[in-house]
Protein backbone atom coordinates (compact mmCIF):
# COMPACT_ATOMS: atom_id res chain seq x y z
CA UNK A 1 0.00 0.00 0.00
CA UNK A 2 0.85 3.66 -0.52
CA UNK A 3 0.64 6.60 1.39
CA UNK A 4 -1.73 9.30 0.05
CA UNK A 5 1.32 11.24 -0.92
CA UNK A 6 3.33 8.77 -2.53
CA UNK A 7 0.46 8.51 -4.52
CA UNK A 8 -0.07 11.84 -4.95
CA UNK A 9 3.43 12.19 -6.83
CA UNK A 10 3.48 12.28 -10.46
CA UNK A 11 4.25 8.76 -12.48
CA UNK A 12 7.67 10.29 -14.46
CA UNK A 13 8.55 6.98 -16.29
CA UNK A 14 6.48 8.40 -18.87
CA UNK A 15 7.60 12.08 -18.81
CA UNK A 16 10.12 11.90 -21.90
CA UNK A 17 7.47 10.76 -24.24
CA UNK A 18 5.44 13.85 -22.94
CA UNK A 19 7.96 16.69 -22.21
CA UNK A 20 7.72 19.17 -25.48
CA UNK A 21 11.10 19.72 -27.19
CA UNK A 22 12.31 23.53 -27.56
CA UNK A 23 12.86 24.20 -31.25
CA UNK A 24 14.94 26.81 -32.54
CA UNK A 25 13.41 29.49 -35.28
CA UNK A 26 13.44 28.96 -38.82
CA UNK A 27 14.17 31.61 -41.48
CA UNK A 28 11.69 31.81 -44.70
CA UNK A 29 13.94 29.50 -46.68
CA UNK A 30 13.54 26.74 -43.70
CA UNK A 31 17.11 27.03 -42.55
CA UNK A 32 17.90 27.67 -39.00
CA UNK A 33 18.49 31.36 -37.62
CA UNK A 34 21.46 31.45 -35.18
CA UNK A 35 22.20 33.39 -31.97
CA UNK A 36 26.21 32.94 -32.73
CA UNK A 37 28.15 35.09 -36.00
CA UNK A 38 31.43 32.70 -37.58
CA UNK A 39 34.01 35.37 -37.37
CA UNK A 40 36.85 35.26 -39.78
CA UNK A 41 38.83 32.99 -37.87
CA UNK A 42 35.91 30.73 -38.36
CA UNK A 43 35.28 30.56 -34.77
CA UNK A 44 31.14 31.30 -33.50
CA UNK A 45 30.96 34.03 -31.13
CA UNK A 46 27.36 35.47 -29.93
CA UNK A 47 26.27 38.23 -32.26
CA UNK A 48 26.44 41.45 -30.34
CA UNK A 49 24.71 44.92 -30.48
CA UNK A 50 27.56 46.62 -32.30
CA UNK A 51 29.12 44.42 -34.81
CA UNK A 52 28.48 44.24 -38.52
CA UNK A 53 26.89 47.82 -38.65
CA UNK A 54 25.38 49.04 -42.03
CA UNK A 55 25.16 52.75 -41.43
CA UNK A 56 27.13 55.30 -39.93
CA UNK A 57 26.97 55.47 -35.91
CA UNK A 58 25.72 58.51 -34.01
CA UNK A 59 28.30 60.15 -31.42
CA UNK A 60 27.93 63.42 -29.65
CA UNK A 61 29.69 65.21 -26.53
CA UNK A 62 27.11 67.20 -24.08
CA UNK A 63 27.72 68.66 -20.55
CA UNK A 64 24.36 66.83 -19.80
CA UNK A 65 22.92 63.55 -20.23
CA UNK A 66 21.14 63.36 -23.41
CA UNK A 67 19.06 60.64 -22.22
CA UNK A 68 16.02 61.61 -19.81
CA UNK A 69 16.96 58.97 -17.36
CA UNK A 70 19.22 60.73 -14.74
CA UNK A 71 19.15 63.82 -16.08
CA UNK A 72 16.92 65.49 -13.03
CA UNK A 73 19.35 63.79 -10.63
CA UNK A 74 22.77 65.41 -12.53
CA UNK A 75 21.54 68.45 -12.23
CA UNK A 76 21.30 68.51 -8.72
CA UNK A 77 24.52 66.83 -8.41
CA UNK A 78 26.53 69.50 -10.25
CA UNK A 79 24.11 72.11 -7.59
CA UNK A 80 24.87 70.45 -4.79
CA UNK A 81 21.45 69.28 -4.12
CA UNK A 82 20.76 66.27 -2.05
CA UNK A 83 19.37 63.31 -4.20
CA UNK A 84 17.47 60.20 -3.84
CA UNK A 85 19.54 57.32 -2.57
CA UNK A 86 19.56 54.01 -4.51
CA UNK A 87 16.44 51.83 -2.87
CA UNK A 88 19.02 48.68 -2.87
CA UNK A 89 21.11 50.57 -0.33
CA UNK A 90 19.44 53.00 2.21
CA UNK A 91 16.28 55.40 1.93
CA UNK A 92 16.24 59.27 1.84
CA UNK A 93 17.91 62.11 0.46
CA UNK A 94 22.18 62.19 -0.05
CA UNK A 95 24.55 65.17 -1.31
CA UNK A 96 26.32 63.14 -3.50
CA UNK A 97 29.38 63.68 -5.23
CA UNK A 98 29.56 62.35 -9.08
CA UNK A 99 31.73 59.31 -7.83
CA UNK A 100 29.56 58.14 -5.07
CA UNK A 101 26.64 58.77 -7.16
CA UNK A 102 27.81 56.52 -10.01
CA UNK A 103 29.80 53.94 -8.27
CA UNK A 104 26.91 51.21 -9.30
CA UNK A 105 27.05 51.82 -12.99
CA UNK A 106 29.07 49.83 -15.20
CA UNK A 107 31.49 50.48 -17.92
CA UNK A 108 31.07 49.82 -21.04
CA UNK A 109 33.70 47.30 -22.85
CA UNK A 110 32.30 47.87 -26.32
CA UNK A 111 32.67 52.24 -26.06
CA UNK A 112 34.64 52.53 -22.76
CA UNK A 113 36.70 56.23 -24.27
CA UNK A 114 35.42 59.43 -23.83
CA UNK A 115 34.58 60.89 -26.73
CA UNK A 116 35.59 64.48 -25.07
CA UNK A 117 39.09 63.95 -23.52
CA UNK A 118 39.76 59.90 -24.17
CA UNK A 119 39.87 58.91 -20.93
CA UNK A 120 38.91 55.35 -20.00
CA UNK A 121 37.43 56.30 -16.90
CA UNK A 122 33.68 55.83 -17.94
CA UNK A 123 30.66 54.53 -16.96
CA UNK A 124 27.31 53.75 -18.71
CA UNK A 125 24.11 55.39 -17.39
CA UNK A 126 21.71 54.62 -20.20
CA UNK A 127 21.50 51.78 -22.86
CA UNK A 128 18.27 50.49 -24.62
CA UNK A 129 18.35 48.45 -27.94
CA UNK A 130 15.80 46.90 -29.87
CA UNK A 131 15.69 44.29 -32.69
CA UNK A 132 13.41 43.93 -34.92
CA UNK A 133 13.03 41.62 -37.68
CA UNK A 134 16.58 40.83 -37.86
CA UNK A 135 17.40 44.80 -37.50
CA UNK A 136 18.63 46.69 -34.91
CA UNK A 137 18.67 49.73 -33.19
CA UNK A 138 20.40 51.31 -29.96
CA UNK A 139 21.74 53.95 -27.98
CA UNK A 140 24.44 54.22 -25.56
CA UNK A 141 25.63 57.08 -23.04
CA UNK A 142 28.78 56.73 -20.55
CA UNK A 143 29.97 59.66 -18.03
CA UNK A 144 33.42 60.37 -18.15
CA UNK A 145 34.70 60.21 -14.18
CA UNK A 146 37.46 62.68 -15.17
CA UNK A 147 36.21 65.10 -17.64
CA UNK A 148 32.40 64.73 -16.20
CA UNK A 149 31.15 64.86 -20.12
CA UNK A 150 28.58 62.78 -21.42
CA UNK A 151 29.30 60.68 -24.32
CA UNK A 152 26.55 59.59 -26.76
CA UNK A 153 26.86 56.79 -29.44
CA UNK A 154 23.56 55.69 -31.20
CA UNK A 155 22.59 52.97 -34.24
CA UNK A 156 20.00 52.60 -36.37
CA UNK A 157 20.38 49.81 -39.24
CA UNK A 158 18.51 51.19 -42.76
CA UNK A 159 15.58 48.84 -42.66
CA UNK A 160 14.66 49.52 -39.40
CA UNK A 161 11.06 49.83 -38.63
CA UNK A 162 9.27 49.29 -35.36
CA UNK A 163 6.53 46.43 -35.36
CA UNK A 164 3.76 49.40 -35.77
CA UNK A 165 5.36 50.90 -38.41
CA UNK A 166 5.83 47.68 -40.14
CA UNK A 167 1.96 47.11 -39.98
CA UNK A 168 0.90 50.32 -41.16
CA UNK A 169 3.18 49.84 -43.95
CA UNK A 170 2.00 46.37 -45.04
CA UNK A 171 -1.99 47.91 -44.34
CA UNK A 172 -1.00 50.78 -46.79
CA UNK A 173 0.28 48.58 -49.41
CA UNK A 174 -2.92 46.68 -49.27
CA UNK A 175 -4.82 49.18 -49.72
CA UNK A 176 -3.06 50.41 -52.07
CA UNK A 177 -3.17 47.31 -54.10
CA UNK A 178 -7.10 47.31 -53.71
CA UNK A 179 -7.10 50.84 -54.46
CA UNK A 180 -5.69 49.89 -58.03
CA UNK A 181 -7.79 46.79 -58.57
CA UNK A 182 -10.59 49.00 -57.90
CA UNK A 183 -12.10 47.53 -54.21
CA UNK A 184 -14.14 49.65 -51.94
CA UNK A 185 -12.27 49.14 -48.75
Amino acid sequence: FFSEREAAKPDKSHRAHTQRVGRRPHDDDGTMTSDTMTTAEGTEQPVKYCTNLRAPLESDVNAEPRAFVHSREWKKIMNGDPVEINPSVGHGMKIMTVDEWSVRWKRNEDFPSCLACGSMNTKEHHFIQTWCRGNRKWESETLCLDCHNFSWRSYCDPEFTTPAEHEKERWNKMLEGNKALGVEN
